[in-house]
C-alpha cells in the first residue's frame, strides 16, 4: 500500500480551508485596489473666467441733478461676492448681495462738469470685470447738503447750556462735521465736533449768541456744501417774581420768617440770599434749593432784604430779582409780674376787696418800641391804615367800624411820636431817644387792638388797682408820699427842660432815684403815663373808660394832682381821646390770664 500519496492527500484536504481563506482574501485586495484607481479622478482646473457686468442706468449723458440709481446686471458662474461702484475711478460704494444697485448723491459731484460712473463685479474666485464708464453731467444745481432741524433758527434758549443739535440724514453720508461760531462771518469757529450721527448735545456754552452749520463727507471723502447757516441764543432763566411775604412786611418775634416766590420757568434751581438793609454787601443768609420756598430762621432784629435768582440745568444764574424788606423782631422785653388771687385795699376809704384768681400784669407800660412794632406788625397785615386808624368790633357804646388807634404826628411833640414814612413805606419812631420810654397818644381802642394782638387783654380797674396797693392801704405803690425820686411828675424835670415822658424803670434805686415798686414788683403804676384800663366808669360818664395813675402833668404840690397820682383814683375819659392833658399822656399795660 502506498502510504506516502495518502498521506499528502490527506495533508493537502487538511489544509484546503487556509489555502481557501488565503486565496479570497488575495482577491478582495485586488478587487479593493482596482475600484480605488478606477474613481480617482483629475483635480478641477481653477476658474480664472472673469465675471461679466454691464451698467443699465444710467444711459451715457444722463444729466444728474440729485441723488441717481445705478443700476447693473451681473453674471457669473461660480457666484458673485461683491459689486464695487466708483465715480471717477473712486470707490463710493461696495454692495454684496442682489439686487446689485444703489441710489448714489450726486451732490457731492456737483460742479457742473462730466464724471464717469462705473462698476467693478468680483466673483468667489477674486476675479474682477470691469464695466462699461458711463458719462454723466453733474449740474451745479445738484449740490445737496444737511438740513438742520433744531434748534430753530433764532430760537432762545433759557433752560440749559449744553444744546442739542438736530439735522437730517443725508443719503450718502458717512459722517458729519458740526461748526459753531459766534461771528456769521465763520471766520473764528468757537467749536467743532465730528460725528455719525444726526445729532449731537455741545459741550456746555455760555451765555451769548451762537451761529451754527453742518457739512458731510460721503465714503469717497467728497464734502457735501455746507447747511445754511442757523442762530440760536442762550440767555440765562428768567428772575422768579417774589410772593411773600410781601414788602415791608413785620415779623412778630414768635413768627420765623417763610419766604416764597413764583417758580421760574426754566430754573432747576434757585438761590435765595437775605441781607442786612442798612447793608447789602452784608450776606446773613444763603441757600441753593429746588424748592420755590425757604423758612430763615436765626436773624437778628431789624430790617432785611432778600432776593432769589434761578439756575438752570446747564448751571446758568439768572439775575438776582428786585429785593423785597421784611423786619424780624428779637422776642419781646415785656416781664410780667405775677399778682396772687386774694384780698386788696380798694378807694379811698380802703375798702378791703377780693379778686379770687391769679392773673399777671407787666411789669412796665407797654414802650414806644412795643407799640410801634405793633403797629408795623398790623399794617403790613392791613389791621391798621397809615393815619393810624384800624377796625373795632363794636361794644354796647360804640359801634364797630374804624377808629383811630394812635395820634400818627408829622412833627415831634413832648413825647415820643410815631409817624408813617412814605419814602420807606412803613412806621417811624421820630427820635429813638424815646424807644424804651411809655406809649402816648394811644386811644383806648388802639390799647385794647394791641392786647388783643397778643392775645392779652387790658387790665380791669380793680386788677389795676390791686397789681399797684395789693393790702397795704397806701396812697401810692410803695408809700403814703410821692416825690421825683418815686416817679415822673411834674415839676421834677431840670430847668430848662420840658415835661416829658421818661424811660420805663427807672424809678429802681439807681441814679439818685428810690426803687418804688408796687408790692407785687410793677413799676410806673404812678406818674409818667395814665393808663388804660378795660372798665366802663360809670354814672354820667358810663360810655367813658377808666384810666389810672396819674401822668408827668401831675404836681405833688396840687392836691387835686396829687389825687390823680394815687393808687385808688379813677378818671374818665372818652375812648377815642388821643390828644390834650388826658390824650398825649396816657398809655396802657396788659395782663395775661391763663
Amino acid at each position: 500500500m502506498n502510504f506516502t500519496g495518502r498521506t499528502n492527500r490527506v495533508t493537502l484536504e487538511n489544509d484546503l480551508p487556509g489555502l481557501t481563506h488565503f486565496f479570497r482574501s488575495l482577491l478582495c485586495l485586488i478587487l479593493l485596489q482596482f475600484f480605488c484607481i478606477s474613481t480617482v479622478t483629475a483635480a478641477p482646473k481653477p476658474d480664472t473666467k472673469p465675471p461679466k457686468i454691464k451698467i443699465l442706468a444710467p444711459a451715457a449723458g444722463y444729466t444728474a441733478t440729485g441723488p441717481m440709481r445705478i443700476v447693473t446686471t451681473v453674471k457669473d458662474n461660480q457666484g458673485i461676492m461683491k459689486v464695487s461702484f466708483r465715480v471717477d475711478d473712486e470707490l463710493v460704494e461696495e454692495v454684496y448681495n442682489p439686487p446689485y444697485e444703489i441710489i448714489l448723491n450726486m451732490g457731492y459731484w456737483a460742479d457742473g462738469m462730466i464724471h464717469r460712473i462705473s462698476a467693478a463685479a468680483t466673483d468667489n474666485s477674486e476675479n474682477t470685470a470691469l464695466s462699461q464708464e458711463i458719462p454723466v453731467t453733474v449740474l451745479e444745481s445738484a449740490y445737496t447738503s444737511p438740513f438742520l432741524v433744531y434748534p430753530a433758527d433764532k430760537m432762545i434758549i433759557k433752560s440749559r447750556s449744553q444744546i442739542l443739535l438736530k439735522w437730517k440724514n443725508l443719503y450718502g453720508a458717512k459722517n458729519y462735521t458740526i461748526a459753531i461760531t459766534k461771528d456769521r462771518t465763520f471766520k473764528n469757529i468757537a467749536l467743532t465736533y465730528s460725528v455719525t450721527d444726526t445729532f449731537l448735545i455741545t459741550e456746555p456754552l455760555t451765555i451769548g449768541h451762537y451761529y451754527w452749520a453742518v457739512t458731510s463727507q460721503n465714503p469717497a471723502e467728497k464734502w457735501s456744501e455746507w447747511s445754511i447757516i442757523r442762530e440760536f441764543s442762550i440767555e440765562p432763566p428768567l428772575p422768579p417774581e417774589l410772593i411773600g411775604p410781601k414788602n415791608k412786611f413785620y415779623y412778630k418775634s414768635t413768627e420765623t420768617p417763610r419766604l416764597v416766590w413764583h417758580q421760574s420757568k426754566f430754573a432747576s434751581e434757585y438761590e435765595v440770599k437775605v441781607v442786612t438793609s442798612i447793608n447789602p454787601d452784608f450776606i446773613e443768609y444763603s441757600k441753593l434749593t429746588v424748592d420755590t420756598f425757604t423758612v430763615v430762621s436765626g436773624l437778628p432784629e431789624g430790617w432785611h432784604q432778600w432776593s432769589v435768582r434761578p439756575k438752570n440745568k446747564g448751571g446758568i444764574y439768572g439775575e438776582w430779582c428786585k429785593p423785597m424788606e421784611f423786619h424780624t423782631n428779637d422776642p419781646e422785653v415785656t416781664q410780667f409780674v405775677k399778682v396772687a388771687a386774694g384780698e386788696y385795699t380798694s378807694g379811698r376809704e380802703k375798702i378791703i376787696q377780693k379778686i379770687n384768681y391769679d392773673f399777671e400784669i407787666m411789669k412796665y407800660p407797654v414802650t414806644c418800641r412795643q407799640y410801634l412794632n405793633f403797629m408795623n406788625q398790623a399794617f403790613c397785615r392791613n389791621a391798621i391804615d397809615k393815619n393810624g386808624y384800624g377796625h373795632y368790633t363794636g361794644d354796647e357804646f360804640k359801634p364797630a367800624g374804624e377808629y383811630k388807634f394812635i395820634d400818627v404826628k408829622e412833627k415831634k411833640k413832648e413825647i415820643g411820636d410815631i409817624f408813617f414814612n412814605d419814602e420807606k413805606g412803613y412806621f417811624v419812631l421820630e427820635d429813638d431817644e424815646y424807644q424804651d420810654h411809655p406809649i402816648g397818644d394811644v386811644s383806648w381802642f388802639g390799647a385794647n387792638a394791641f392786647a388783643k394782638w397778643y392775645n392779652l387783654e387790658l387790665a380791669a380797674e380793680e386788677e389795676w388797682e390791686k397789681a399797684a396797693r395789693g393790702r397795704t392801704g397806701f396812697d401810692f405803690p410803695w408809700g403814703n408820699t410821692i416825690d421825683c425820686q418815686n416817679a415822673n411828675i411834674a415839676g421834677c424835670m431840670k430847668r430848662g427842660f420840658s415835661a416829658s415822658t421818661t424811660p420805663v424803670g427807672k424809678f429802681n434805686g439807681e441814679d439818685e432815684t428810690m426803687n418804688s415798686p408796687s408790692p407785687y414788683g410793677a413799676y410806673d403804676m404812678a406818674g409818667n403815663v395814665w393808663e388804660w384800663t378795660k372798665s366802663w366808669y360809670g354814672g354820667n360818664f358810663r360810655s367813658y373808660r377808666v384810666i389810672k395813675g396819674g401822668s408827668y402833668h401831675e404836681s405833688k404840690g396840687v392836691k387835686a394832682n396829687l389825687e390823680s397820682l394815687s393808687v385808688w383814683y379813677r378818671y374818665w375819659i372818652d375812648p377815642q381821646s388821643t390828644s390834650g392833658k388826658y390824650g398825649s399822656a396816657v398809655g396802657f399795660r396788659c395782663v395775661l390770664k391763663k
